[in-house]
Parts: C-alpha cells; sequence; structure tokens
C-alpha cells in the first residue's frame, strides 16, 4: 500500500458567525434572542437520534442540527466543504487522507472534539473488539458500509490530526462523510448512555438535545458556543402532524413556521395564504414499487418488467403529483450527475404486462400484500396514495393487492428485517450528491437488507459499481454509470414511479432558511424569525 506524495488540496479557515448584531440597534443579544422559538412540522415520529446507526429521513432532520461531520455541504447545495475537519491532504495516489481537525470544538457534553476522539467514533463503527462496538449495541441501520468499505486502518497523527488508509480509491469518501449519516457523536456519551444513546444524542452541532415526548415532540436549544456561531433563535422544535390538513392549518395560524413534510393536497391551499411561502428544489430522490426479486414470480425479470409496463406512470404524476414530480426513465433522477438522457424508461403498455405475465406463467388472480406507510415523505408527498394508484393499475392486468397501512416505524423495521416478501412503496432522497449513493445503497446486494430492500443481485451490476466508486477520472465514472443505469432499469427490481420536487411551505417571518437537496435540515444556526 503506497503512501505516494502528499498533496495539499483543501485549506479553509475557519468560519465566525457574528451574534451582536441586535447591539447594533441598541439591545443586547440576549434580550433581542429570548424566548425565540422556531417550529417545524414533521408527519411522522423519529426512531432515534444516533447517526451511526439510524438511517430514515424524520430522524436525519433532526439529526442534522445536532451533529456536523469531518465535511460538511456548502449552503443549499451537496458540494463539499470543510466541517469539523477544516483542511485535509490527499495522497496522489488516492490511499491516503490526513484531516487536520478544527482545534477547540466540544461536544455538547464538554468533552473536546479531537483526533482521539474521531478514532473512538471509528472504532465503535468498525472494530469488533472494541467495547461500545455499534453491532453489539442493538439493531443498526445504516451508512457504515456504504462509506468505509474502501477503508484499511486509521491512526492518530496528533492532537488535531486523524489519518485514514484505503484499500483502494474512495471516489465518494469526502462527499459521505457530510452525510447526516456520518454525524459525529460524543464517545462520552457512547459510554455513558450505550444501548440508549438513541434518545440521548450529543454532537458538536448548533442544536443541543432537551427532549423528546415520542409521538409529539422533539425539543432542541441553541448551543451558545457552535463553532460556526450562536443559533439565531433559542429553541427549534419539530413537532409532530400526522394529517397534513392539521399541520397546513397550524402553519396559517403560525403555530408552526416551516413545514417539514408537505403533502401534495395542501400545495394549493399554502399558495393562497399570503403569509406563506412555498419553496422548491430539484429534487435529489427516487419512488416507486419495490418487488421481492428473490421471490417467485417476482424472480422472473419478465414479470418485475410486466408490472413496469403495467403502471402509467405520467397520469399517476399529474392526477396525485400536481406537476411537481416527473417520471423516472432511470434509477437516478434528472438533477443528479450522471444521469443519462438517452434514456426511455417503460411506456404505458398494459398488453405487453400482460403479455410478460403469461410468458412468465403467471396466472390472472395472483394476490399479494402491498405494504404501505401512512403519512407524507419528503420523496413521496402523497403518502399511501400512491400505493391505491398501483393497486388499480396492477389489478387491470390480473394481479390483486392488499394494502396494508402502517406508521413509518413499522414499515421501515418491515422491509429492512430481510424477511418482508411482499410488494411495498418505496423511495430514497439521495445523501451525498453522488450516483453511487443511489445506485450503490439501493441495488447492491451488499447492502440488504436495510439498503438494498428489494433484494436486487447482478454481480457484473455490483462490479461496475465497484469501479466506479473508485476511479478518480469523471467521464469514465459516467460512462460506468450509464452502463449500470441501463442493466438496473432492464433487469426492472422496482415500478420506476417518479422523482418529487423537494418542497417545503415557510411563514414569511422566517429568514435565511434554505433547502439543502438531501432534505435535511442543514444550517439551522443560520434561521431567523423576524416579528
Amino acid at each position: 500500500m503506497g503512501d505516494g506524495h502528499m498533496q495539499r488540496s483543501v485549506v479553509i479557515t475557519g468560519l465566525c458567525v457574528a451574534i451582536g448584531l441586535a447591539a447594533a440597534v441598541g439591545a443586547t443579544p440576549e434580550r433581542a434572542r429570548a424566548d425565540t422559538t422556531l417550529v417545524v412540522s414533521i408527519a411522522a415520529d423519529p426512531t432515534g437520534f444516533d447517526p451511526e446507526a439510524i438511517s430514515n429521513n424524520t430522524s436525519g432532520y433532526i439529526m442534522a442540527a445536532l451533529h456536523d461531520g469531518l465535511t460538511r455541504y456548502k449552503p443549499g447545495t451537496a458540494e463539499v466543504e470543510p466541517g469539523l475537519a477544516q483542511s485535509w491532504d490527499i495522497a496522489s495516489d488516492g490511499l491516503t487522507y490526513r484531516f487536520h481537525l478544527r482545534h477547540g470544538v466540544k461536544f455538547h457534553d464538554g468533552t473536546p472534539f479531537n483526533a482521539r476522539a474521531y478514532y473512538d467514533v471509528l472504532e465503535r463503527q468498525l472494530n469488533k473488539n472494541f467495547p461500545y462496538y455499534i453491532y453489539n449495541m442493538g439493531t443498526v441501520q445504516s451508512f457504515i458500509d456504504f462509506t468505509f468499505s474502501s477503508l484499511a486502518s486509521y491512526s492518530v497523527v496528533d492532537d488535531d490530526t486523524i489519518e485514514l488508509k484505503m484499500k483502494m480509491p474512495s471516489a465518494a469518501l469526502l462527499s459521505s462523510l457530510a452525510m447526516v449519516w456520518n454525524g459525529i457523536e460524543s464517545p462520552a456519551a457512547v459510554a455513558k448512555y450505550g444501548k440508549d444513546l438513541n434518545n440521548h444524542p450529543v454532537g458538536t452541532g448548533p442544536f443541543i438535545f432537551r427532549e423528546w415526548r415520542q409521538r409529539d415532540q422533539i425539543v432542541l436549544d441553541a448551543n451558545p458556543d457552535y463553532w460556526r456561531g450562536r443559533p439565531k433563535v433559542d429553541r427549534l422544535v419539530f413537532k409532530e402532524y400526522p394529517d397534513p390538513q392539521t399541520a397546513a392549518l397550524a402553519l396559517k395560524r403560525g403555530e408552526v413556521q416551516i413545514m417539514g413534510d408537505v403533502a401534495t393536497q395542501v400545495v394549493a391551499s399554502l399558495r393562497g395564504d399570503s403569509n406563506i411561502e412555498i419553496l422548491t428544489q430539484p429534487g435529489l430522490a427516487v419512488s416507486g414499487l419495490a418487488m421481492p426479486n428473490e421471490i417467485p414470480p417476482f424472480n422472473d425479470k419478465r414479470v418485475r418488467q410486466a408490472l413496469n409496463y403495467a403502471v402509467d406512470k405520467d397520469a399517476i404524476n399529474k392526477a396525485l403529483y400536481q406537476g411537481l414530480a416527473t417520471t423516472l426513465v432511470s434509477p437516478l433522477p434528472e438533477s443528479q450527475w450522471g444521469f443519462d438522457k438517452s434514456m426511455t424508461g417503460y411506456p404505458y403498455d398494459p398488453e405487453k404486462a400482460k403479455q410478460l405475465l403469461a410468458e412468465a406463467g403467471v396466472k390472472p388472480g395472483l394476490r399479494i400484500e402491498l405494504l404501505a406507510y401512512n403519512s407524507a415523505r419528503g420523496y413521496n408527498p402523497v403518502g399511501a396514495e400512491q400505493a391505491v394508484a398501483f393497486q388499480g393499475y396492477l389489478q387491470k392486468v390480473g394481479i390483486e393487492t392488499d394494502i396494508r397501512r402502517v406508521d413509518v416505524g413499522a414499515y421501515l423495521a418491515a422491509i429492512r428485517s430481510g424477511k418482508y416478501t411482499g410488494l411495498f412503496i418505496t423511495g430514497f432522497t439521495g445523501d451525498n450528491g453522488d450516483p453511487d449513493n443511489f445506485v450503490g445503497s439501493l441495488f447492491n446486494s451488499k447492502r440488504m437488507p436495510a439498503g438494498d430492500t428489494s433484494h436486487y443481485k447482478n454481480p457484473d451490476v455490483e462490479t461496475m459499481m465497484e469501479q466506479a466508486a473508485s476511479v478518480s477520472d469523471h467521464d469514465q465514472r459516467v460512462a460506468l454509470y450509464t452502463t449500470i443505469q441501463h442493466q438496473i432499469m432492464d433487469d426492472a427490481p422496482w415500478v420506476f414511479l417518479n422523482s418529487t420536487l423537494q418542497v417545503r411551505a415557510i411563514r414569511n417571518q422566517v429568514k435565511g432558511f434554505r433547502l439543502n437537496p438531501t432534505q435535511m435540515f442543514f444550517d439551522m444556526e443560520q434561521v431567523s424569525l423576524q416579528p
């Protein structure tokens, strides 16, 4: 394993955010911020707040305000900039990364963030002999393997420097380290809370965890010592509103200032309110219907292709999504670099669907469960209505489905168990702006059962994924991802439905709030409320 020649690639000084603006107009900062509470509505209850063990968007919303990573995304983008690592060096062969950490940063429990702390973070995830090895602490649904599968070793150089040695280059490593799922937890908190860390998160982020009243709200307090500057509100509350009409009413009344999960059915009403602004952004999101690829008759590619022909995706997107979604013709959304614009997907052709089903020996009357979550999601703002639409089209080609609606937590537990054998609506929001995040998370058997929930397996595709993830040449990566997209679409592990715009609604008094393509609530320290 050659070290190669170390090249300086990033050097950016620490950022400072002034916190004394109120003094310039004759008031003390403390008085200007007194009792300032920002409330964000969410449609479902989170499942915990340990970024190294939890992987669902609702939990991610909150964790983004609690934790930092070594790298971070530039506001409003998936482009990488320094985070808790203020700079880094990368060897010319791509096999050694040396991260120079910010000095003086502390976790919310007062313990220092330094190279030893980050070493213990890696030990927890990667060393089976570590006392607090994460897989001995309960259920883990994470991006550990996705992020660190190429990592060979790691070591402390000095208090402010950590070194990572790679088995092979990792083109997306810096982007992946910025994901909310790689937020850094206090090792002292890991030791203190053990299996209960999910309920007691301790990061270095702009807000500090105060309480979680399940099925109600999560309350966070401003971190006065945040390294990017004290937040502009004193308190951040994520409040659960499972019913979209109730959430919209709360926004209109001013009980909520930001609507996090905006159901399509309330968009028109919100647009008609002069006190509310609708924010949209091209989505790094995909959604559709997943099939159990290893279970008959869905282990036959013809059956999976038949279901793709059976569904009029354009009609669903027009009727249900009201112009807020585009039909998927690839496993990548159009906003993702590497998307192949030449792809056309599966047109609506119910006769072709019937033909393929007959060729595969599937007779009319096949009955199967269709599992659905019962609330809007960022990648699917119509929630379970998507399942109803699929049900109607499948019935027309002789497949009967029984829809079972459950809350998001139960839904995720079922599809990530590795044992679920029915159909289920599914979706994904990109985490790091890299195409490997989509295809490598959703359609690589190494990510079973938590990522590759359809249990799709194609060794040739996986070989190409490994190549694409390790080469640094952009054009080579695009060429590989083009082939990968075509093969996955031909194999049809999902009925590929759409990519939605990210939609959020805010009251006019909210200033400084920016959407991020990953849909996470990053940079919340910059958000303020005006009278």
